[in-house]
């Protein structure tokens, strides 16, 4: 499975739990979904081309300045742009989301990586993971939290990592997609004064609504009007336009969601380890799990079950056949997974 989410095998959508897709569990709030409705009113027209009202929403959520922000069908539409900027070659700490790779291929760039793995249940420092495989003038992505591990890097962390591309004349771009569960880690107010920092981000994942797509790009003014000139027109659609524009006054609904998936974490993480399985630290949507044993028979017969939960063979180093990514769901959901995993480890070692 190269993406999670894939609950089109078969059956209705809602016949499925998905544990591969790291969203809302309840999917979007009561608020977005008035939103979308109230987005009914514009479908008739086009979508304004500069998108101005989303702009100013999500930077007043964002706390920037409207030139700083970019609106994005997505977060992945926002890693396109990045992948568009001058640069002698991308390096991408790995292991990490899949389309940095493939999109900066697409655009020309060559593709190296740096292994954040210090040891196979370790991740390292992001600065001195880098340092030794930096060259002049690099992309360098940087996800946090980390995707499909969920660790968080800190602030000066992520500002140590920052510094060495300053040096090195490169652009440092952070993957924020998952940030709301962890918003304590975000270096989105750095942008005003660091022109080679940029931050992408998403709210797919807090707010259940893959199929809206609302991303976004922050960077300093310069940057956002190159970048802003390479998207297609109307790239937001007036439902993607109502979101964002309802973003502002629920920022204490957001943090609430986030403290849930905290609490809901722990339940999943207790569980899990209870069944003797190693599961990595997470500020996340999702936590990583090492069952130590190939994980091929308990994906089959999890399947069975109607559960999904999303394989890491295309991940680098994690890439042994033994590692699940596994979403944060609500109690009962969590519960449902944990027997069926007890159940499945036993038919496995009954085989």
């Amino acid at each position: 499975m190269k993406h999670g989410g894939n609950v089109w095998q078969g059956g209705a959508p809602s016949d499925w739990l998905d544990y591969s897709a790291n969203l809302r569990p309840e999917g979007a709030p009561r608020w977005v979904k008035d939103a979308l409705l109230a987005g009914m009113e514009n479908v008739r027209y086009y979508p304004d081309p500069t998108m101005r009202r989303a702009r100013a929403a999500l930077a007043e959520y964002l706390g920037l300045e409207d030139t700083q922000v970019l609106t994005t069908a997505g977060g992945i539409s926002a890693i396109d742009l990045t992948a568009q900027l001058p640069a002698s070659g991308a390096l991408l700490a790995a292991p990490c989301f899949g389309e940095y790779e493939m999109l900066c291929t697409r655009h020309g760039l060559r593709v190296h990586k740096a292994s954040l793995l210090r040891s196979p249940h370790e991740i390292g420092d992001p600065a001195a993971q880098v340092k030794d495989a930096l060259f002049e003038h690099a992309l360098v992505y940087l996800c946090n939290p980390l995707n499909p591990v969920g660790t968080a890097f800190t602030r000066s962390q992520v500002e140590n990592l920052l510094r060495l591309v300053e040096d090195a004349l490169g652009y440092l771009v952070v993957d924020e997609a998952f940030i709301e569960y962890c918003p304590q880690h975000s270096v989105v107010d750095l942008i005003a004064r660091n022109p080679r920092l940029l931050v992408t981000g998403s709210m797919t994942k807090i707010l259940g609504i893959p199929g809206v797509r609302l991303g976004y790009l922050c960077a300093r003014p310069e940057i956002i009007d190159a970048l802003s000139g390479r998207q297609i027109t109307w790239e937001l659609s007036c439902f993607a336009e109502a979101v964002a524009c309802a973003l502002p006054e629920h920022k204490r609904d957001i943090l609430a969601d986030g403290e849930t998936n905290a609490r809901r974490r722990e339940q999943l993480l207790a569980g899990l380890s209870g069944l003797g399985v190693y599961v990595y630290p997470s500020e996340a949507a999702f936590v990583l799990a090492d069952f130590g044993r190939p994980v091929a028979p308990l994906v089959r017969y999890l399947k069975e079950k109607h559960i999904l939960v999303r394989e890491c063979t295309n991940f680098d180093g994690l890439d042994d056949g033994q590692h699940l990514r596994l979403a944060v769901k609500d109690e009962a959901s969590n519960e449902r997974l944990l027997q069926a995993l007890r159940e499945a480890m036993v038919c496995a070692e009954n085989l």
